[in-house]
C-alpha cells in the first residue's frame, strides 16, 4: 500500500517537473546564458532553422542581422555580455508562443542600451524555439525605463 501512494505521489508530481523544463522561456534564458558564456552553438540550438533576428532603429527602420554572424560575434567576444531581463510577458496557444521582454544589456558590468525584446516562438522536436525575434532599444534614459519595467515580484 505505501509504494502505490509513494509512485502515485511520483506519477502526479513528475509531470510538472518536466513541464516547467519544457516552457518557452527556457530558449530565451539559454540563448542569454549563451552570450554570458560567449558560446555561439548554444545561442545558435536555440533558434529553428530558417529564424529572423531584427532591430527597430530609433529612425524607425527595420534591420535584419544574420543569426551566423551574431552567433559568431557572441563566441568571439571578449567582453562579457550580459542582458538582463526586466520583466516577462509569455503568451502560449498550443505550439505558438510570444514573450516580451523589457531588457538593460551591459558590456563588462556597464550599461550600454535599454529596451524591449519581442519573441516569436514556436514547439518542435520537443522543445520550443525561437522563430522570430524583434527588439528595439530605447531612445530616452535606461536607469528611468529600468525602474519602470523592472520585477515587481519573483
Amino acid at each position: 500500500m505505501k509504494h502505490t501512494i509513494f509512485t502515485l505521489l511520483i506519477l502526479l508530481i513528475t509531470p510538472n517537473v518536466f513541464a516547467t523544463e519544457n516552457t518557452p522561456i527556457k530558449a530565451v534564458n539559454n540563448l542569454f546564458d549563451a552570450m554570458r558564456q560567449h558560446d555561439g552553438n548554444k545561442l545558435l540550438a536555440q533558434f529553428t532553422q530558417d529564424a529572423q533576428l531584427e532591430r527597430v532603429t530609433i529612425d524607425n527602420v527595420v534591420t535584419r542581422s544574420e543569426l551566423p554572424k551574431f552567433a559568431h560575434f557572441v563566441g568571439t567576444s571578449e567582453k562579457y555580455l550580459d542582458e538582463k531581463l526586466l520583466s516577462i510577458s509569455i503568451h502560449v496557444s498550443d505550439n505558438l508562443a510570444s514573450i516580451w521582454t523589457p531588457y538593460a544589456f551591459y558590456i563588462d558590468g556597464k550599461l550600454s542600451h535599454c529596451g524591449v525584446n519581442s519573441f516569436q516562438l514556436i514547439h518542435t522536436d520537443k522543445q520550443w524555439k525561437i522563430q522570430y525575434l524583434i527588439d528595439n532599444t530605447h531612445s530616452g534614459d535606461c536607469n528611468t525605463f529600468i525602474n519602470k519595467h523592472k520585477k515587481t515580484s519573483a
